[in-house]
């Protein structure tokens, strides 16, 4: 395949790469749903990982979808370690045991798990359970997300708690929770609306400014990294399955071509102009991570 060439681009030092479609929840404000990637990309992962690190890249963040349920996530979070990156996953927990965590142990650096809410009443109203749960009306995700916690810290993991917030959970407090679950980083986001991805569910998720801010400051004492959605808005440097460059621009994700169609730096080149490294660095998108366990 002849792809061509320009000069070499500098990217983001942090990456998230969200390589697998699929998902075995049903979170109603979901922004990730990628309908349109029927087919993953092939493309060899030496190649991109020697690539994304030679034009800046030193964290990769493994995403969803739900990465868990691709079966070559060992693999390429061993090779991104073993090539120098910083590997981080965002994971809901369900396939994370612990028998592959102490397989990981060397690798993954940094594991993040979603939870929403102080119990699983909320998270079964939000959506956050397994297809079949929510179909039901009830969720165990808490339930399971704390045995994949606890199992974690007891291998003294890096840990990240990743919270977004709604009109379901605007009046909960996570305090005593957060509190004993202790994570190295608690990242809350205010819900986000995309057009073509949760826009059918927006009317009944949507939560103010100043309803996002009263939960904050209820939470304030536990020093949350918080995004509202101005800081989320052009502040991520992503991939998808199809390995296309892509970003929230307006509420509308808009796409690169994909790197196996035209090399790295024409993609990066047809998105770059959406990314503003100054929100980048008010959201904190650079922080501590190297590896500290």
């Amino acid at each position: 395949m002849n792809i061509p060439t320009q000069g070499r681009v500098s990217l983001p030092v942090a990456l998230n790469w969200h390589f697998e479609p699929t998902c075995n929840y049903r979170c109603k404000f979901c922004f990730a749903h990628f309908a349109d990637i029927e087919e993953k990309s092939d493309y060899p992962i030496p190649q991109l990982y020697a690539d994304l690190y030679a034009r800046g890249v030193k964290k990769i963040t493994f995403v969803g979808g739900e990465p868990m349920l691709d079966r070559r996530i060992d693999h390429r979070i061993t090779l991104a370690a073993e090539m120098g990156f910083t590997t981080c996953l965002v994971t809901n927990g369900t396939k994370v045991t612990p028998r592959w965590l102490e397989k990981m142990r060397e690798h993954l650096h940094w594991i993040g798990f979603s939870i929403d809410a102080s119990n699983d009443h909320l998270h079964a109203q939000i959506g956050r359970g397994r297809a079949g749960e929510i179909k039901k009306g009830y969720s165990k995700h808490l339930e399971r997300s704390l045995v994949s916690w606890n199992a974690a810290k007891s291998l003294d993991y890096n840990l990240k708690l990743n919270t977004v917030v709604c009109s379901y959970n605007k009046s909960d407090d996570m305090s005593e929770l957060v509190g004993r679950l202790a994570p190295d980083r608690w990242k809350v986001f205010q819900a986000l609306p995309i057009k073509g991805e949760n826009d059918d569910e927006w009317d009944e998720l949507e939560i103010s400014s100043e309803e996002f801010s009263a939960w904050v400051t209820r939470h304030d004492h536990l020093a949350p990294v918080v995004e509202s959605n101005d800081l989320m808005t052009g502040s991520y440097c992503m991939l998808d399955g199809k390995l296309r460059f892509y970003n929230n621009v307006g509420g509308e994700f808009k796409h690169s071509a994909p790197i196996p169609e035209v090399g790295m730096d024409r993609a990066w080149s047809e998105i770059e102009s959406l990314f503003s490294d100054d929100v980048f660095e008010d959201r904190g998108g650079v922080w501590s991570w190297e590896v500290s366990k």
